[in-house]
């Protein structure tokens, strides 16, 4: 998916046109940047996905085979567009408004999940909703067949059925998306717990990992909830792909084996070191600056 950032000095009312300075015209989407998120921080990334076949679509191809990220089960589709998101940042806050229009992941099939599960091996799954319903139930069931946990980044926001993907690793919605899905927006700390022990009820993962932007991020494992806060040392610039990469880097340190409270605090360093760049992709940090940022704290 392309994806067009504006900065904005506030994000518009209906029917009031606002003065943008700058835009950019990145490679992004949700599972590309976790993709190359995963991949810049020294995973073995396999991307599955369905693009146009056309000028935007090949050079996102080509794009994610430039960060190592196997794209055997991308498709190129001449009966579809590449997706796009244009994406309104304000330069005030760092926060940010987008508009997806979903051209080929909207037939992402299931047999492209299945074909690169069948040939080779994975440690973890991670998802997003950015493709088929049907398409993200099949692909928890698939890996599930074969042992491999899944983590679903709960996002664009929606509220969708959760029974089918009863016992997943983890299920980890933003606020938005955590009010979408449970009605409760985790704007306090105890709100938060409310959406989390909810979400619980509904999925029974092995945990509920809330991301709470600057406040850090809830963890509730069905008998405890703990708000795990983030880096207050860094100044935000763009929140665009923050949450994609700290989903990205929770999945690289847990099949490393790390604890999960160090997998949240690499996690955070990820998220805000891509917050405080601009744009998608580019913004995404390596290993080795999460590594060296965590040494100076």
């Amino acid at each position: 998916m392309d994806i067009m950032i504006y900065g904005v000095p506030k994000i518009a009312e209906f029917g009031e046109s606002v003065i943008a300075k700058s835009y950019l015209f990145l490679p992004g989407g949700k599972g590309a940047n976790q993709s190359v998120a995963a991949a810049k921080l020294g995973a073995d990334s396999a991307m599955v996905g369905r693009l146009g076949d056309d000028a935007h679509g090949r050079q996102l191809i080509n794009n994610l085979n430039s960060y190592g990220v196997d794209t055997e089960d991308t498709i190129l589709d001449p009966k579809t567009q590449t997706g796009l998101a244009p994406i309104m940042v304000d330069e005030a806050t760092a926060r940010y408004v987008s508009y997806v229009i979903m051209g080929g992941n909207d037939f992402i099939s299931a047999d492209q999940v299945e074909h690169a599960l069948a040939r080779r091996h994975f440690d973890m799954v991670l998802m997003q909703l950015e493709m088929p319903l049907e398409v993200v139930y099949r692909t928890y069931e698939l890996a599930s067949e074969k042992g491999v946990p899944v983590f679903l980044d709960a996002g664009p926001a929606m509220d969708i059925p959760l029974d089918r993907l009863r016992g997943i690793f983890v299920i980890s919605p933003n606020e938005v998306e955590a009010k979408a899905l449970t009605g409760i927006m985790p704007d306090t700390e105890e709100n938060a717990v409310l959406a989390a022990k909810k979400l619980y009820e509904k999925a029974h993962p092995r945990y509920v990992l809330l991301k709470l932007g600057a406040r850090g991020a809830l963890l509730y494992d069905g008998a405890t909830a703990e708000l795990i806060p983030c880096f207050d040392q860094i100044k935000a610039a763009d929140s665009t792909a923050a949450g994609d990469t700290f989903s990205a880097a929770f999945a690289v340190q847990h099949c490393k084996g790390a604890e999960i409270h160090e997998v949240i605090r690499f996690a955070h360093a990820a998220a805000g070191i891509c917050v405080s760049r601009k744009g998608a992709q580019a913004s995404l940090p390596s290993a080795d600056e999460v590594e060296a940022f965590l040494q100076t704290l």
